[in-house]
């Protein structure tokens, strides 16, 4: 009886050792799973974090840049005139909406910059991309018998909604007029092509005058359809002509005023 109860113990023991094993094997894989997934986890973000900081070090230098050679530019124009100032600022900073206070001689030009990168997917191989977006203000100053002086500022990015909205807006004017024949770039014309319903406030006419090869529209742009409720900004189209109207070539910016 004691031999037959001890061989029944080795037989147990030799047989809950593989049990034990199994059951830890169990336990060790998820746990091994899981770790493994948390680290890639903080992995991916953590490349994506460096390259969003990356990619914000880039618009911050860009907007600095922009901002030093505007003020450059404006300090060599040899100018006062309001209109080829608001052009200068427009070419170094491509602001939609620049505005001037005549009493503090102060340009403000604001506007969305933007940088792409491929940001990578936890899931998916390649990733995306993904568009960073800053909102400035670029403030250029003119004190009676005083060089310019420029200042840039972050600001939230609700404030640029406006000036994107009127972008947008010029961007399709400017194509419409393009698309337009010669003969009928006309002010009721032109504002039946950004209007056909009637319906919309966004665009006003101030004039169109033709100077032999050329059409210069000058249009007041509104963000919204409320035109008392919002920012608006005047934008000057040049559309050059040729004889056979194929060449609709336009150009279009800012106005300091209309």
């Amino acid at each position: 009886m004691m031999t037959r109860a001890s061989n029944s113990r080795v037989v147990a023991g030799r047989f809950a050792r593989p049990v034990t094993t199994g059951c830890l094997l169990l336990l060790i894989v998820p746990a091994v799973l899981l770790g493994y997934f948390w680290y890639s986890v903080w992995h991916v973000h953590r490349d994506n974090d460096q390259r969003r900081q990356a990619v914000l070090a880039t618009i911050l230098d860009q907007a600095r840049l922009a901002t030093s050679d505007t003020a450059h530019a404006l300090n060599t124009s040899g100018t006062t005139d309001t209109g080829i100032l608001t052009g200068v600022i427009w070419q170094h900073t491509h602001a939609p909406a620049i505005t001037y206070d005549a009493s503090l001689h102060t340009f403000a030009a604001t506007g969305s910059r933007s940088v792409l990168y491929d940001e990578k997917k936890l899931v998916l191989p390649n990733g995306g991309q993904v568009n960073e977006k800053r909102c400035f203000t670029f403030t250029f100053s003119h004190p009676s018998g005083a060089s310019w002086t420029a200042t840039m500022a972050e600001q939230a990015k609700e404030v640029c909604a406006a000036g994107e909205t009127i972008d947008s807006r010029a961007r399709l004017a400017k194509d419409r007029i393009k698309n337009m024949a010669g003969a009928r770039l006309s002010p009721t014309d032109v504002t039946d092509v950004l209007d056909p319903t009637h319906q919309q406030d966004a665009y006003v006419m101030k004039g169109a005058v033709r100077h032999g090869q050329t059409v210069t529209i000058t249009l007041l742009i509104h963000a919204q359809r409320e035109v008392s409720a919002t920012a608006e900004q005047c934008y000057q189209f040049i559309r050059h002509l040729d004889v056979a109207d194929t060449e609709r070539s336009v150009t279009s910016a800012p106005l300091a005023s209309c």
